[in-house]
C-alpha cells in the first residue's frame, strides 16, 4: 500500500521524539523568535563561519525568517537547537540559490538554518537528530510530503545512516558557511527504503 512506507516512516520519527529528552515549540512572539536566531547566530560564530561584529544584536537572520516557521529545541528550560520550514508559494531558498526549479513546484518545503548549541553537539548527533524528526514532523502536520534543503556533506552521511533516501540535485557551492549539496527528500521514497532496512534486519 502506497501509505505504509509513509507510515513506517512517521512511526520511527515519533519513536525518536519520545525517547530523546528534548522538546519542542513553533515560535511565533517575537521574543521566542529571537532565541531561535540567538541560537543560529551562536551556532555560525562557533563554526568561524561569520564574525561576532556583524551580528551587534546576536541574532543571524535573513529574508525568508519573517515567513518562515521556526522550530525551537528544548533541554528542560534551556533553548539549544533550532531549524526553519519555508513553505510555498513564496520563492524557495534552495531555488533562489541555485537556479534550480525543485519539483512538484509549490509543494516543496524548504528545510534549512538547523542549528545546534556546540555543548550540544556529542558525537551520537541525538539533538541535531530530534531536531531533523521534529522539522520532518512539522511539515507532515501541514500537509507537505516533499522537502528540499542545502546539506553538507557530514549532513547528507547521517541521514544516509538513518535510512532517509535523499536525491542529489547538483553539485556542492558555498552556502551558510560552509560547503553544501542541493538535495530532495521525498517522504514515500525514504519510507520504502525504511521498510526494506526493517524487513532485512528483522531475517
Amino acid at each position: 500500500m502506497a501509505g505504509e512506507p509513509v507510515g513506517v516512516l512517521d512511526g520511527l520519527v515519533a519513536r525518536v521524539l519520545a525517547q530523546y529528552p528534548y522538546r519542542f515549540s513553533v515560535p511565533t512572539d517575537p521574543v521566542q523568535r529571537a532565541i531561535a536566531f540567538g541560537i543560529r547566530q551562536r551556532a555560525i560564530v562557533a563554526e568561524g563561519w561569520a564574525d561576532p561584529a556583524a551580528y551587534p544584536d546576536g541574532q543571524e537572520r535573513d529574508e525568508y525568517d519573517e515567513q518562515a516557521v521556526q522550530i525551537l529545541g528544548w533541554d528542560g528550560g534551556t533553548p539549544i537547537c533550532t531549524g526553519r520550514l519555508v513553505l510555498p508559494p513564496q520563492p524557495l531558498p534552495t531555488e533562489a540559490a541555485t537556479g534550480l526549479r525543485i519539483e512538484p513546484h509549490g509543494q516543496v518545503v524548504d528545510v534549512g538554518r538547523m542549528a545546534v548549541l556546540p555543548e550540544y553537539r556529542t558525537y551520537r548527533a541525538a539533538a541535531f537528530i530530534a531536531l531533523l524528526c521534529r522539522l520532518y514532523a512539522e511539515m507532515r502536520q501541514r500537509g507537505f510530503a516533499v522537502a528540499c534543503g542545502m546539506m553538507s556533506a557530514p549532513v547528507r552521511n547521517l541521514t544516509g545512516r538513518l535510512g532517509l533516501q535523499l536525491e542529489l540535485l547538483g553539485p556542492e557551492m558555498p552556502y551558510w558557511g560552509e560547503a553544501r549539496a542541493p538535495i530532495r527528500f521525498a517522504l514515500l521514497a525514504s519510507g520504502r527504503t525504511l521498510v526494506e532496512r526493517w524487513a532485512g534486519d528483522q531475517k
